[in-house]
């Protein structure tokens, strides 16, 4: 008995990364990620769902010894120590309102998109925010920086390489 429960719950979570895996894969090839669609009513549901996705392959590589962890483009914090936190923290500002992660100093930063080259694209008390590439879109929530192709769509491929080389799905 014990023993099929204990393969119940593998065959699940198998389940759960390829699912995972497919539905982001599919939000990236959807076209809602150009740069023209930024402003589109679909594109926050969008990194919404991408993140929720996206957080479940990275905590599940993390619990596995496989931990994303390149640093690339990051602001390094107390709480933020790479790509794998980044997404942890972005994906509970967009799923929980009232976060503290959509908070600078006294006031709420929530999903602020920058497109395209322009590094000062916000000023919040002098803090200048924006994105750094002319190729990327970056979303802010609060303090926290996301770029959807160095952070979103780079974690994405190296986790689904991690669970399509070891056959986990």
């Amino acid at each position: 008995m014990a023993e099929d429960t204990k393969n119940f719950a593998a065959w699940m979570r198998a389940s759960d990364i390829q699912s995972s895996v497919s539905r982001c894969a599919d939000l990236f090839n959807s076209g809602v990620f150009n740069s023209n669609s930024s402003a589109g009513i679909l594109f926050e549901s969008a990194v919404t769902l991408l993140l929720i996705h996206l957080n479940d392959l990275l905590q599940k590589a993390k619990t596995d010894g496989k931990r994303i962890s390149f640093v690339d483009d990051i602001e390094i914090t107390e709480t933020i120590s790479d790509v794998t936190d980044l997404v942890r923290a972005c994906r509970y500002a967009a799923c929980h309102v009232p976060s503290g992660e959509h908070k600078i100093e006294s006031g709420k930063f929530t999903f602020c998109v920058a497109s395209g080259y322009g590094p000062t694209g916000f000023v919040i008390n002098g803090k200048e925010m924006g994105s750094d590439y002319a190729d990327d879109i970056a979303v802010y929530y609060g303090k926290h920086r996301l770029y959807l192709k160095r952070h979103l769509l780079r974690s994405f491929e190296l986790v689904a390489q991690i669970y399509r080389t070891e056959g986990h799905w």
